[in-house]
């Protein structure tokens, strides 16, 4: 985890992405557990200000494996953005569903989506968003055109190969930036000690 936050986000590169998508292939793909995973280690390994956000209106659990105690002050309809952005830690936030979401349930217009992440943008170094998976909806398509990229996650024990490969060529005819893949449960046959002097 701490390889793919410093290649990702800490980057010496002027352009390394600030707003990242993380989108996995299908419903159970790995993509909450690597997102919260990647906030906190993003959080612990910097001083600036991280927010997770959940984008999967389909299947919410980001918050859940936060584990955050601030999750009943989501019960109240908060009138501005930043009320909506709760306190995980001293520098780590959350967001959940109905920041991104309209008055029917659904994902907001792409007119109000480019405000909300102008305005996240002004909020936080870095928002990192948990989205439905790739062959479940097109959100991931949606929001990726106006963040900095989406990263794709595959989960070694469940996804197949050709699945994958389905999955980044939808997301690549939909113009989406693909950062990268993250291969999520991969087990080591040999020790990863030994693995890591290979």
């Amino acid at each position: 985890m701490v390889r793919l936050v410093q290649r990702t986000f800490l980057s010496t590169r002027e352009n390394a992405p600030r707003q990242v998508v993380f989108c996995g292939v299908g419903r159970e793909n790995g993509s909450s557990a690597v997102c919260a995973n990647a906030g906190r280690t993003l959080a612990a390994l910097s001083s600036r200000s991280v927010c997770l956000v959940d984008a999967n209106l389909r299947s919410s659990q980001l918050l859940r494996l936060l584990e955050s105690d601030n999750a009943l002050a989501l019960n109240r309809k908060p009138a501005t953005i930043s009320e909506q952005c709760i306190a995980v830690s001293h520098n780590l936030w959350f967001a959940g569903t109905d920041l991104l979401a309209d008055e029917g349930g659904g994902l907001a217009s792409m007119a109000r989506l480019r405000e909300i992440f102008v305005e996240l943008r002004g909020m936080f170094e870095f928002v990192l968003l948990d989205a439905p998976g790739a062959d479940i909806s097109a959100d991931a398509a949606i929001l990726d055109h106006v963040s900095d990229g989406t990263l794709l996650i595959i989960d070694a024990e469940s996804t197949r190969r050709i699945t994958a490969r389905k999955a980044k060529e939808s997301l690549e005819a939909a113009d989406v930036r693909l950062l990268g893949a993250v291969l999520h449960n991969r087990t080591f046959p040999i020790p990863k000690s030994l693995y890591e002097k290979l």
